[in-house]
């Protein structure tokens, strides 16, 4: 990791939107910005959006909730994170969420990474447009190729 001394700062406004998965995702602040040592992502979900249950094996994973409600799922159980809510998900421990209606969350690594599997398996979308169906079988195809290229393996399906 580099050297990271000076404030790194991002908005959806300046970045580039990605169709992720059923997400119109953002990568608000990437790790080149802080020397690796964490990325911020903003993820529009649809109603619905549902990851496969997944694991960061060197990376723990912040949600902060900023609008809509999503439910965190982990082998103890699922818990239900309302907008102002946020949710600290440790490395190594299988987990996903399921947006109860449409949301918008912060996602942030520790460190960084995850903005580069956003990015990798992601589409630039010329409108940030949130898509309504559920993603394609071609994108949940390239998720299960990149995934254990960026540290993520898929250990089952997405929460019912």
């Amino acid at each position: 990791m580099s050297t990271f001394a000076d404030p790194a700062t991002g908005s959806s406004d300046a970045a580039q939107p990605y169709r992720f998965l059923d997400t119109i995702s953002y990568v608000r602040v990437p790790g080149a910005s802080t020397g690796g040592r964490c990325s911020v992502v903003e993820m529009r979900l649809r109603d619905g959006h549902a990851p496969p249950m997944h694991v960061h094996e060197d990376a723990d994973e912040t949600i902060h909730v900023l609008d809509g409600t999503v439910a965190v799922h982990t082998q103890k159980g699922s818990r239900s994170v309302a907008a102002g809510g946020s949710a600290v998900l440790p490395r190594g421990e299988p987990h996903s969420l399921l947006a109860e209606e449409r949301s918008t969350v912060l996602v942030s690594t520790s460190p960084a990474g995850f903005e580069e599997f956003v990015t990798a398996v992601g589409e630039p979308a010329e409108d940030a447009v949130v898509p309504t169906t559920p993603p394609a079988e071609e994108a949940i195809g390239r998720v299960n190729e990149l995934a254990g290229d960026h540290g993520i393996e898929i250990v089952g399906p997405p929460p019912a």
